[in-house]
């Protein structure tokens, strides 16, 4: 059967009008406010979905009604008709599975997508496999495409029936991982919707063109050997190929080698027909290859350019390819009429290589040419005595279909500045990023709620703001070819004089000059990526963020500067770290398309610096508590100067906006001044030729309190601790210690700064649906007056672990413990961890870390190599930007670690890691952490346990040891204890 030109199969080809007769219109979309800006963004979800289907030449574009409440819901759906109910993790006044269950009670067949911010579990994919209260879980990584792919799901499940038996062919797509079918669904479906509009300038008219849409290939989703056997025994006349995971389950439990099972069955009956294997496992391509399969690494760095040039070849897509037996290309066509002329020319050996091969009969039909496929289909290569026989054969054919198909139709002609009331403004097309989208609903949000327009005469808002989307950057790649310059880029350097070099689109520059004329203050170049900052995405700070003096008299350059900045913070995409998160997150470089936001800087001009009074964050769920703050009081870090030092974890000052008047429970004076900020950073103004790219610290001077005093800002937030007599006064003209208490603004409420902050946090978590962090600065205009201003910088929701799963730890267990803490972060059973990786006690000093840190990369690289993940111990902070607090690594230093233990040793005490940054990747990455702040019998580590385990590598600070059998970690987050022990 292999030089059959098509499958046995006869279809009723004409009646195009008879297709597609379901269609998704009415969408009810549940969600929390902020859940559903995050899909808006820069825009309405509507107009997104509108102009996506005006694109694809899509006529129905559906409706979406969105409700935030259960309640809502379900009024509406017993008074209208809804095609699709689609839910977002967090509904205020339900869990999701009881509303999906109630919706089912209501209309069992409406389906219920969740669209989840939170990578899912085995566990909750099983409940909703028994539960089938929610009929699919897709995962939002930042593209909105995935919206049309799931209403093209919806569709294609709902019409494939009728739509078969009139001809439409089906991609069965094979996945059981809901992050993997999110992320290939939409490359699927825009390619198949992009070949759709490419095939349409075969059309005659705007009446052809619409029912050929109507004939594109469905796509079928399934996630089961047994499910896949059902969908193919059905509908394997109809099949144009298959995308098969290799490993998913066979009778409820997973097999490693069940996509190539399925292979076996298919290719039996369809030896020719078109199926990739994915895997992460390279050692299945040589047995993918074997099979005569294709293979698809997922692990590759240009996945999704793989995939798309597997459907270009082998599923039709695109123009046909002649190629000679080896490869060589010896023509091309885009359209039918092409395909007629170029027929007629090329060697006899290439037509007769893809007549074998069935090429000609799967590109029509991805065409949706079903009727002049199936008049080829029963022609053997064999019936004819010659190749050229079969050339003026196919082109008779060709050319009889379109003067049948053209016959009577009348052809279509055709063509071959900011102010008060615009604070942010965006250039280009595309997403705004997670910053730039963050930004965006805290001006839709201080401008929709009243109270927030004036606090005790405070006005609340953003610093003036540009966004530039990611269209630019898309092009800004695309026009220079710097993909995959970039992947194969082995240091940082070599990328960044790569974007440096390159040209900036045209398009845009105007744009951007005229937004530079008019702003003299420094401004912010920063990252504003699809991945960065979302909810359970790792990516919090790995990118550039560049502060420009912007003040040299010379505009050319001052905007050569802000060129550079952006072309650099573009660069960071493919800077070492990202790639080694992305290989140790399952998340993919090509995945993330970069946004950038281009902000005024908050502050003050003091001679040769500039910076804010005040920067912080604020948290509405507070990891460590004291005595008696609860953990929902939450909890904001504020300090002088700009926010790295916050951000980072440094020395800041700690309170609950709902109870400012309680201070940290310091036993004396002296102790409050020991953890009390000491420096602070400012803008270097000094430098307004620098070289962006050879100078990166260029930009930051770190000062001490001194020259806060003369600037004047202290005032604002110091205090005086006379040592004569151990008094601290809440002024700065006493004599004695100058430190930062922000008495003035806490204590005496010059400022109504935790006014601010708590209505801040009560809005935004109700409008978010979750705990939220919030970054603001505070500035003073007027000196030595509090009437000041507050802006907002950014909020992101607030990950507080994975809570699903209940933990119980036994007194057995207890006992059993090397490592015992009563302060965690995470949730669940961490296992099959074989090593551990601690800095020894006897040798540490924290004069020490940088040599630390250098033993701890060497160790990580080492278990990279292996593909080892490992237990972590140390002193002080991890990933702390102070090398005096902790060990200065990065992350991406300390990539293979699973568990992270800080604890203090003897007098070297240090607060548990207080950084935005650092919680928001502990909890992403799903990493458990310790802290031991004193032991005791419920805070501890055995160091002689460790000591007496396999030595494999031991250095001056550092060692690191093998089990026999592996560690076993439970963390339980709601009692907030977690133990290790030796399983």
């Amino acid at each position: 059967m292999s030089d059959f030109l098509r499958l046995n199969y006869t279809p009723k080809f004409s009646n195009f009008y008879e297709l597609m007769k379901f269609r998704v219109t009415e969408i009810l979309l549940v969600s929390s406010l902020y859940d559903a800006f995050v899909l808006e963004e820069d825009g309405s979800l509507v107009d997104k979905l509108f102009t996506e289907f005006i694109d694809l030449n899509l006529r129905f574009i559906p409706r979406i009604t969105r409700v935030s409440s259960a309640k809502e819901a379900f009024n509406l759906i017993k008074k209208k008709r809804f095609d699709l109910v689609l839910i977002t993790p967090h509904i205020p006044d339900m869990p999701i599975f009881e509303f999906g269950q109630n919706i089912k009670k209501i209309k069992k067949k409406l389906p219920v997508i969740l669209l989840s911010y939170e990578p899912v579990n085995e566990e909750f994919l099983a409940k909703i496999r028994n539960e089938k209260s929610i009929d699919r879980v897709f995962y939002w990584y930042g593209d909105r495409k995935i919206l049309l792919a799931i209403v093209k799901y919806i569709e294609d499940r709902k019409n494939l029936k009728n739509d078969t038996e009139y001809g439409v062919s089906v991609i069965l797509f094979i996945e059981d991982s809901p992050w993997y079918y999110s992320y290939f669904f939409p490359i699927l479906y825009r390619e198949i919707l992009n070949q759709t509009r490419y095939l349409l300038k075969d059309s005659a008219n705007d009446l052809q063109k619409y029912l050929r849409i109507r004939a594109r290939p469905k796509i079928i989703l399934v996630d089961s050997f047994e499910e896949a056997k059902k969908f193919y025994s059905k509908y394997k006349k109809n099949l144009l190929g298959i995308v098969s995971d290799v490993r998913f389950p066979i009778k409820g439990i997973k097999n490693d080698n069940a996509g190539f099972k399925f292979a076996e069955l298919v290719k039996k009956d369809y030896p020719d027909l078109p199926y990739l294997i994915q895997s992460d496992e390279e050692k299945n391509r040589t047995k993918a290859y074997g099979k005569n399969l294709g293979f698809l690494n997922k692990n590759s760095e240009n996945l999704e350019g793989e995939l798309r040039q597997f459907l270009l070849n082998h599923f039709g897509f695109g123009d046909f390819v002649f190629k000679m037996p080896d490869g060589t290309v010896v023509g091309k066509a885009g359209t039918l009429r092409e395909m007629a002329e170029t027929i007629k020319t090329v060697p006899d050996e290439s037509l007769k290589y893809h007549a074998e091969r069935n090429h000609f009969s799967i590109w029509l039909r991805a065409r949706t040419e079903f009727e002049l496929a199936e008049r080829l289909r029963p022609k053997r290569v064999s019936d004819f005595s010659s190749i050229s026989e079969l050339k003026e054969y196919i082109g008779k054919e060709i050319k009889n279909f379109l003067d049948k198909r053209d016959a009577g139709i009348i052809a279509d002609f055709s063509f071959s500045h900011f102010d008060e009331e615009h604070n942010f403004i965006k250039v280009g097309s595309g997403s705004l990023g997670g910053k730039g989208r963050s930004i965006a609903f805290l001006n839709a949000l201080v401008s929709s709620v009243k109270e927030f327009r004036n606090i005790e005469g405070i006005s609340v808002r953003i610093p003036d703001t540009l966004v530039i989307c990611t269209e630019v950057f898309e092009k800004f790649i695309e026009d220079n070819n710097l993909f995959d310059s970039a992947i194969e880029c082995k240091t940082d350097s070599e990328v960044a004089e790569l974007f440096l070099n390159a040209k900036f689109p045209d398009d845009f520059v105007h744009s951007l000059k005229d937004f530079l004329m008019d702003l003299k203050t420094p401004i912010a170049v920063r990252s504003s990526s699809l991945l960065e900052d979302s909810q359970n995405l790792p990516f919090a700070g790995l990118y550039k963020t560049f502060m420009l003096p912007n003040n040299n008299e010379d505009f050319k350059i001052r905007f050569k500067q802000l060129i550079e900045a952006i072309k650099l913070v573009y660069a960071s995409v493919f800077f070492q770290a990202p790639k080694r998160y992305s290989r140790n997150s399952n998340y993919r470089i090509e995945e993330e398309k970069m946004a950038v936001i281009v902000q005024r800087i908050v502050g003050k001009r003091y001679d040769d610096l500039f910076y804010p009074v005040i920067s912080g964050v604020v948290q509405s769920y507070n990891y460590y508590p004291f005595e008696p703050l609860k953990p929902e009081d939450g909890v904001a870090h504020i300090a002088l100067g700009l926010g790295k030092i916050v951000v980072e974890g440094g020395e800041t000052y700690s309170f609950s906006p709902k109870y400012p008047d309680i201070a940290p429970p310091y036993s004396s004076p002296s102790e409050f001044l020991k953890f009390s900020q000491k420096k602070f950073y400012a803008l270097d103004m000094t430098k307004g030729d620098i070289d962006v790219l050879n100078d990166e610290d260029f930009d930051l001077r770190v000062c001490d309190l001194k020259r806060a005093e003369i600037d004047g800002s202290l005032f604002y937030i110091g205090s005086t601790f006379d040592s004569r007599d151990g008094v601290i006064r809440d002024n700065i003209f006493s004599e004695g210690y100058r430190f930062v208490s922000f008495s003035h603004i806490l204590k005496y409420k010059r400022f109504p700064l935790a006014k601010i902050l708590e209505n801040l946090l009560a809005v935004s978590k109700n409008a978010i649906g979750t705990e939220v962090e919030i970054e603001f600065a505070v500035d003073f205009p007027e000196e030595r007056d509090f009437k000041g201003d507050f802006y907002l910088l950014q909020v992101r929701p607030m990950v507080k672990g994975k809570e699903l799963s209940q933990i119980e730890i036994s007194e057995v267990e207890r006992k059993e413990a090397f490592i015992s803490s009563t302060n965690v972060l995470g949730n669940g059973l961490y296992s099959d961890l074989h090593y551990a990786v601690f800095v020894k006690p006897e040798t540490f000093s924290s004069v020490k870390t940088l040599e630390i840190a250098s033993e701890i990369r060497e160790l990580n690289d080492f278990f990279e190599k292996k593909k080892e993940n490992y237990l972590l111990i140390g002193f002080g902070r991890w990933a702390t930007s102070d090398r005096f607090l902790g060990v200065p690594v990065k992350w991406e230093d300390i990539s293979r670690a699973k568990l992270i233990v800080e604890s203090n040793l003897g007098d070297f005490y240090v607060e548990p890691s207080q950084g935005s940054h650092f919680f928001h990747n502990m909890v992403t990455l799903n990493i458990g952490y310790f802290y031991i702040e004193r032991k005791d019998e419920k805070n501890f580590i055995n160091w002689d346990f460790l000591n007496s385990l396999e030595v494999i590598y031991e250095g001056e600070f550092v060692k690191a040891v093998k089990s026999s059998s592996p560690f076993v970690a439970k963390i339980d987050s709601r009692i907030s204890e977690g133990i290790v022990f030796k399983s």
